[in-house]
């Protein structure tokens, strides 16, 4: 990967890190996030021949992941026989995890997203078959979550090949994430052992309702078709689908974010309807929170990452301008556009007794803050139909 590439990951892995956080404080369940994480850890070290190289990262992943997981003289043995449970034992209610900001940012954020999608299952029950595309997955859970739940959802996760190597093998070594995708486990003597092991393994993973694979959507332009991409002929134009982008399309450059977006757009077109559901930074636009969107970038450079539609897409307004004009002349306007900041989303969907609960978990000082950070970031939801 080049050092671009590199970064992106390491925010994958700092969002996962706040999904630990979470469900280590019980601000939510996210169980498999115990299962997956030691064994990416495990197969990222193991992935590195540089001694030099691999005790850096091994210090960099100690850090981010709260010293929670041995990293220094393990086996695979030892993680897998492993308890869940041994791991709560390791922290107490003052133990360094995310700051309460994080995780009450966290907690919407996910939450949120959970709930839309709920809303897209629910909304297609009845349907024989629908299709979830995740766009940049990386190393989310909500596969393990939903497989086993829905017999008719088919779930498709897009990412670079270094992280869907990782989890591929993290899947298939583990009893109950490959239990959860109907996968095979792997057998102990068949798992890998050194670096080339790691680096030759198949970053692609099949199975009747869970398809992880690995590709650079820089690759999409808006004319082509889902047939340009042998990739993609497992993929379903005619049902009801839901695209999901986390985070993920706003390090593409502009115009291959609105590729993407037309290619879906052109490519998927069903009843009762397609959806795209989308969550990402906003620069802002006003005085106040333009200084806050200079202040992100500035934070963004400093890892050596790029948002490039952080200040062209700056407000709740522009997002739903962007999508009026991809949908521009859609089929006589069979489509509809939601978009809201987060920090409406926090004041409009958390009940009070939900509030209460979160207080009781962890206070929150720190309300002007969160209330600005969540200003910064919007979530949208457009649904198109024949």
């Amino acid at each position: 990967m080049d050092s671009s590439e590199d970064a992106i990951q390491q925010t994958d892995y700092d969002a996962l890190s706040s999904r630990l956080s979470c469900h280590m404080k019980k601000y939510f369940n996210d169980e498999y996030s115990l299962n997956l994480i030691p064994l990416l850890l495990y197969y990222n070290l193991l992935s590195i021949e540089n001694t030099f190289l691999r005790n850096s990262l091994r210090r960099k992943l100690k850090s981010t992941f709260f010293d929670l997981f041995q990293l220094s003289h393990i086996n695979i043995n030892t993680i897998l026989n492993t308890n869940n449970e041994s791991y709560f034992k390791k922290i107490n209610k003052f133990s360094p995890l995310k700051s309460p900001m994080i995780n009450r940012g966290t907690y919407l954020r996910t939450m949120s997203i959970n709930e839309k999608i709920n809303d897209f299952i629910k909304t297609n029950e009845k349907a024989n078959k629908i299709q979830i595309i995740s766009l940049g997955a990386g190393n989310d859970t909500r596969p393990f979550q939903l497989i086993p739940q829905y017999g008719n959802l088919t779930y498709f996760e897009l990412d670079m090949e270094q992280t869907t190597r990782l989890k591929s093998l993290a899947i298939q070594s583990s009893p109950i994430l490959s239990k959860q995708v109907g996968i095979n486990l792997l057998k102990i003597e068949d798992l890998p052992t050194t670096s080339n092991d790691v680096l030759s393994f198949n970053p692609e993973l099949s199975t009747p309702n869970y398809k992880l694979i690995p590709f650079d959507l820089k690759q999409i332009k808006s004319n082509m078709k889902l047939s340009d991409f042998q990739q993609f002929q497992q993929i379903d134009p005619d049902v009801p689908t839901l695209i999901i982008s986390e985070c993920c399309i706003c390090y593409l450059s502009v115009d291959d974010a609105d590729n993407l977006l037309h290619f879906w757009k052109n490519n998927i077109v069903t009843n009762p309807s397609s959806e795209f559901l989308i969550y990402e930074p906003i620069g802002g636009s006003t005085t106040n929170n333009l200084n806050y969107g200079k202040v992100m970038v500035n934070n963004l450079n400093s890892r050596g990452l790029k948002m490039p539609s952080l200040m062209v897409y700056n407000s709740v307004e522009l997002q739903i301008e962007r999508f009026k004009k991809i949908f521009e002349n859609y089929n006589n306007g069979n489509f509809s556009i939601w978009c809201n900041d987060m920090k409406w989303v926090y004041e409009n969907s958390i009940t009070c007794e939900e509030n209460k609960r979160l207080t009781s978990l962890e206070w929150l000082d720190e309300i002007e803050e969160f209330n600005l950070i969540n200003s910064h970031y919007c979530l949208i939801v457009v649904k198109w139909k024949k």
